[in-house]
């Protein structure tokens, strides 16, 4: 399978396929040398084919086998975030249900970002709204959660949803 530097590489050639290596190498953000040298591994192991346009001029193209890995290293990324999301609505879920077991009834999404999308997931059959603006709040009685980091609440129960994360996740105070 190719690593990540080559994934850049066959990326962009499959996108654009009569590139410099010096314009791969400002795409990519990679070094000139580094390049050249992930070229010659991928015309080797038969990822790409180098094919001479002119003495100066060279279109690196795609071979079949290189859309193969193209498609492995982007299906694994898919099943690895898809199971990362599964995983942060189960930690979710249990913080929620923790809160249900200690008597909070009724809960409150404050935000609309990816973490509040997940945070509503978790909230599937609990009594929930979900609100932009902390005044949206219709019950004040609500455990409030918030998805970003910068959210800072005050007179409210709530829970920093990505604050918690990190402490579970990263140790993170």
């Amino acid at each position: 399978m190719v690593n990540e530097n080559e994934h850049k590489i066959v990326d962009v050639i499959s996108r654009e396929s009569k590139l410099t290596q010096r314009e791969l190498s400002k795409k990519t953000k990679l070094s000139l040398g580094a390049v050249n040298i992930i070229l010659k591994r991928l015309v080797k192991r038969g990822i790409i084919k180098a094919k001479n346009l002119n003495p100066r001029k060279v279109e690196y193209l795609i071979t079949p086998k290189g859309f193969s890995e193209k498609a492995k290293k982007s299906h694994n990324y898919v099943l690895k975030t898809v199971n990362l999301v599964k995983a942060v609505r189960e930690e979710i879920a249990k913080i929620v249900l923790d809160e249900y077991n200690k008597g909070q009834k009724r809960f409150v999404i404050l935000g609309n970002d990816d973490l509040a999308d997940i945070v509503e997931l978790a909230l599937k059959g609990f009594d929930y709204e979900r609100v932009n603006d902390i005044g949206q709040i219709k019950d004040r009685n609500s455990l409030v959660l918030t998805g970003g980091n910068n959210r800072r609440i005050y007179d409210t129960r709530h829970i920093n949803i990505a604050e918690r994360l990190g402490k579970i996740y990263w140790g993170v105070d």
